[in-house]
């Protein structure tokens, strides 16, 4: 079976409760990175279909992302569901604009990318005209209902008899998502309907990480409690501060090149999507095949597209890793400058989001004195020895000694370094 679609028979009790809940109100169910959420929602969909005796085309399973949808689809043949049947949420609406409103849906000029605000205002606008044929589906499954607005909730009870929704505050990276009270509201429940109250996914390491973007003390132990891992290596995340935009490139080069010869999944996270293709150019004239989100006709359709059925590393915005699982995570380039115009909620849970996609190793790495403040809430740990900090100087042009606050992760050698810069890196940043 697929590496991330588990068997029925090997579901959690929590997880088999959330599956087989029954269509007589709409459903909210919680879950921390890990818990399961995604599985649920696919499992459930064969379920509904079999035990109420649904057509094929009357159910749609909404996500967040294409590279969700992808992701997905790879292992839909093992439950016998129509790949059709799983879509990103605004390419539906889109859709569905384009036939029943107008084929020209509205532009957004600034973007250069269709105005999904006014798309989904558009919709909802139609689908409350008396006379529109409502739910034309019997149930909908929602991913990543935090990131989505109040709009769709409104949409997604004219279109659907039931609707179940997954959803985690604290990977709420968008500032126009809903709350969970917002979510109780839209569905007209008075709480959520299960939690899935274990992770399996991360080494405790990246769960501890992970944790310190959590505000509340209480909410931050709870999740540290349903954090469970299988016993095995545990492999201390890094930390790097280099001395400079080139120094970086080449501890991240060579990061790579480590975990890919201990067979790893690779993710490298960028906050904008503008750096993801830089960087893949510069990584292939490295040495390094990688792949990006790319559409058909688009100038990013030079490089490798997504394939999550091959072992190259996978570039892409934190957002298009929502809901993907990955044995090692890069997040480089921690700097202000790049998360600009974000609230220090958004970063928070932008590395929260970023940091729980791996289930062994996570890397980290920015320029001296170029540093996301939020990376302070992660230095205690390198006392506690979750996490390994090296901070590079230049001595007589070559790295020089680690300051006396970091601790040498042996693992990664600091004078390892690549002999030659690749092209194209000048102008990066």
């Amino acid at each position: 079976m697929s590496s991330w679609l588990v068997p029925r028979e090997e579901l959690t009790p929590d997880q088999i409760r959330a599956v087989e809940m029954p269509m007589n109100e709409h459903k909210v169910i919680f879950g921390a990175p890990g818990s399961g959420k995604t599985l649920t929602l696919i499992h459930r969909a064969r379920f509904l279909l079999d035990n109420y005796n649904i057509e094929p085309d009357r159910f749609r399973i909404f996500v967040y992302t294409n590279a969700l949808k992808d992701y997905i689809h790879g292992a839909l043949d093992l439950l016998n569901i129509h790949p059709g049947c799983v879509i990103s949420f605004d390419a539906w609406c889109r859709d569905f604009y384009t036939v029943h409103i107008n084929k020209r849906p509205p532009w957004n000029e600034t973007s250069k990318s269709p105005d999904f605000t006014a798309i989904r205002e558009g919709v909802l606008k139609k689908l409350q005209m008396p006379g529109f044929e409502n739910h034309p589906y019997d149930f909908v499954l929602v991913d990543e209902g935090q990131d989505l607005s109040p709009t769709v909730f409104g949409i997604l009870r004219k279109i659907a008899k039931h609707v179940t929704v997954c959803m985690d505050h604290k990977q709420q990276i968008y500032d126009h998502g809903s709350s969970e009270d917002g979510i109780l509201k839209a569905l007209g429940l008075r709480k959520r309907n299960l939690s899935l109250l274990e992770a399996y996914r991360c080494c405790p390491y990246i769960s501890q990480i992970a944790s310190t973007f959590i505000d509340d003390p209480q909410e931050r132990e709870a999740y540290l409690r349903q954090t469970k891992t299988s016993q095995g290596e545990r492999e201390t995340p890094l930390i790097v501060l280099a001395t400079d935009k080139d120094e970086e490139t080449d501890r991240l080069i060579e990061a790579i090149k480590t975990r890919q010869q201990k067979g790893d999944r690779i993710a490298i996270l960028f906050p904008q999507k503008r750096f993801v293709y830089g960087y893949a150019k510069a990584l292939m004239e490295a040495g390094l095949e990688v792949e990006v989100p790319v559409k058909a006709g688009h100038k990013e359709s030079t490089y490798r597209g997504l394939d999550f059925g091959s072992d190259y590393p996978k570039l892409m915005p934190y957002h298009s890793a929502k809901g993907l699982t990955f044995d090692s995570v890069f997040l480089p380039k921690l700097d202000p400058v790049l998360f600009d115009k974000m609230s220090p909620d958004r970063i928070r849970n932008l590395l929260f989001v970023g940091i729980t996609r791996a289930t062994r190793w996570v890397y980290m790495s920015t320029q001296r004195g170029r540093e996301l403040p939020q990376l302070d809430q992660i230095k205690p740990l390198v006392k506690e020895k979750c996490i390994s900090m090296q901070v590079s100087r230049i001595k007589n042009d070559f790295i020089g000694e680690l300051d006396e606050e970091a601790t040498i992760d042996r693992k990664i050698p600091v004078t390892d370094m690549p002999k030659a810069r690749p092209k194209g890196l000048k102008d990066l940043f």
